[in-house]
């Protein structure tokens, strides 16, 4: 018998949630957030909100035009970081039984430490990344051409290079916090 959890997300599916609407909230609350804090753009609410709404309807787009899905990739993603976030939290759990004060360990532990636990934390990010498949939104399936009637990806020097400017920006954002702590 099917549970009223199994019909209700099999009814998302079939509209289309996981594929379009999700994807579309989720680019748009991350984009928001990223204006908003750097005020690269503007200060304005307005302004941001209006600019994370137009890059979340290209990101809305996307799925159609490439022909793919990012249902599947996206759930792994968010069900392995979820899973790391829960093992991190019975760690800290079950080490609060062996230091009693284990708040003020941790406060100190993380500010000497910053730089590395930043990067274990974007290293984490990157395995979640390739290994939930959504590596493959950007190369296509590897070792496989493109389906009849579909257009070509992008050729993989451009896929890298992509890769390589997100990763730079990523690495200056970082050092840049890093400095601005010290």
């Amino acid at each position: 018998m099917v549970s009223p959890f199994e019909e209700m997300i099999q009814r998302l599916i079939d509209l289309g949630f996981y594929d379009f609407f999700l994807p579309f909230i989720l680019s748009t609350a991350i984009f928001y957030a990223l204006l908003k804090k750097s005020k690269i753009i503007s200060d304005s609410p307005l302004v941001n909100a209006t600019l994370a709404l137009s890059i979340a309807f290209l990101i809305f787009g996307y799925p159609v035009i490439a022909g793919i899905s990012l249902a599947s990739p996206l759930s792994s993603f968010f069900v392995q970081i979820t899973i790391w976030i829960l093992i991190f939290a019975f760690g800290f759990l079950i080490a609060s039984l062996f230091y009693p004060d284990i708040a003020k360990f941790l406060t100190g532990y993380f500010v000497e430490r910053r730089s590395r636990f930043i990067w274990v934390a974007v290293v984490l990010g990157i395995v979640a990344f390739i290994t939930s498949g959504l590596v493959s939104v950007f190369t296509g399936p590897l070792g496989q051409g493109p389906k009849p009637g579909q257009a070509p990806g992008p050729p993989l020097d451009v896929v890298a290079l992509a890769a390589g400017i997100f990763i730079l920006i990523a690495i200056i954002v970082i050092a840049a916090s890093v400095m601005a702590g010290r």
